[in-house]
């Protein structure tokens, strides 16, 4: 899923090993190094992000992202907020699939990026999903597959940065060599996929099955969180 739409390892992974009764940080020690390495080899077949964005990014998302990060593992912080993203999901299948609403949301991101990229920071700090809301940002100012994917991965190579930097110096008994056979394991996988499936892909195919994979994943995580279903 992550080597085809830039999202899925950590967006997937981490609701799933959390429902699973995994704790957060060894959720994020399992998770992080296989995204990490896919995302490497996203941005290096490019395109590379513009300065602007790169500058605005790194002021409004990755500090936030560190404070809470931070202020979580060391306060123990518990907070639920997979179905605050799954609603942010629904919100997107929504836009995705209407022109008004797609064109409000695009004037919304124009007006206030620092605010939306905040947010993103300060959720994916807390609950590791904030990619859900990061792919509703870059889908929305970009419609190339290849730009959409690279932006993504070019964002989640900062995340995982941070976040392992901080596993290291808070939590270090959750980290190990086998990080970089999961490292390795999702470099592999990205190198099957990208030659046998992503350049196969169009771009309005893409989008669509971004689409429907999205909204399908936020009903899930509603009908899991609701008790709905069984968990197995």
């Amino acid at each position: 899923m992550q080597s085809i739409f830039g999202i899925g390892i950590l967006f997937f992974g981490t609701p799933t090993l959390i429902i699973l009764g995994l704790p957060f940080a060894e959720t994020l020690a399992t998770v992080l190094p296989a995204s990490a390495a896919i995302s490497l080899f996203q941005v290096w077949q490019g395109p590379c992000p513009q300065r602007d964005f790169i500058r605005r990014f790194g002021i409004w998302c990755l500090a936030p992202l560190a404070i809470v990060l931070v202020s979580g593992l060391y306060w123990g912080w518990d907070l639920e907020l997979n179905l605050f993203v799954a609603g942010i999901l629904l919100i997107y299948v929504v836009i995705r699939t209407s022109a008004a609403a797609a064109q409000f949301l695009k004037n919304l991101i124009d007006r206030f990026p620092k605010v939306l990229l905040s947010i993103i920071g300060t959720v994916h700090g807390l609950s590791n999903l904030g990619g859900g809301i990061l792919a509703v940002f870059v889908s929305s100012l970009y419609e190339d597959k290849k730009q959409v994917r690279a932006h993504i991965a070019f964002c989640y190579i900062f995340f995982a940065a941070i976040q392992l930097a901080v596993l290291v110096i808070l939590v270090p008994e959750v980290m190990g060599w086998h990080q970089l056979c999961l490292a390795t394991l999702g470099g592999a996988v990205f190198l099957v996929t990208e030659r046998c499936l992503f350049n196969s892909i169009s771009s309005p195919l893409f989008d669509k099955m971004f689409t429907i994979i999205i909204g399908t994943y936020s009903v899930l995580i509603f009908v899991i969180y609701l008790w709905i279903m069984p968990v197995w």
